[in-house]
């Protein structure tokens, strides 16, 4: 009951930070690192670049995130067998975006040239998008390129995204059937 009334969405991730609750990873991260990021390097204060950030932050839920969860919903919830067609082009597509997107921006990050919060999201899904259906390096080369980029750079990647990607993996492929 009480994370009902502290999230009426009914979704996680929730928190509580002294009394404010807080849900949506988006929202979340943004609080928390707008509070107490010691600089304004994940989240800046200039608004054409926090603009760039949470244009990414859109596309990471109303594209990755979105598509990944229109695959693993059905399966994990409905006894869904087999991953239609279309929603694994879907996939292809959302991969063809961040290609073009990584490819035009001139830079080692999806904006600027360090991390910022764009990065951690999208990795997040990305990382799980690309364990049950691996980009291709032929088509997407900037996409395998960034992701061997965020795996060097950003902290623990491999422990919190690579290792529960892989854990997904071997769920979703039982699920279907194949482990």
């Amino acid at each position: 009951p009480y994370f009902f009334q502290m999230n009426p969405m009914h979704t996680v991730p929730t928190i509580n930070d002294n009394g404010v609750p807080l849900f949506d990873s988006h929202a979340i991260i943004i609080y928390l690192v707008s509070k107490y990021g010691k600089d304004d390097k994940l989240y800046p204060k200039d608004l054409v670049q926090q603009a760039h950030v949470n244009a990414m932050l859109h596309f990471e839920s109303g594209v990755l995130f979105a598509r990944l969860r229109g695959i693993l919903e059905p399966v994990f919830y409905w006894g869904q067998t087999e991953v239609p067609q279309e929603k694994l082009d879907s996939i292809q597509k959302a991969y063809e975006l961040l290609e073009g997107t990584l490819s035009t921006g001139g830079t080692d990050y999806l904006v600027g040239s360090s991390i910022t919060l764009a990065d951690v999201s999208v990795s997040t899904s990305l990382s799980t998008l690309n364990a049950l259906f691996p980009v291709d390096a032929t088509k997407y080369p900037a996409v395998v390129a960034y992701l061997k980029r965020i795996e060097q750079t950003l902290p623990n990647y491999k422990d919190i995204n690579i290792d529960r990607a892989n854990e997904a993996l071997q769920l979703f492929n039982q699920k279907l059937g194949k482990a």
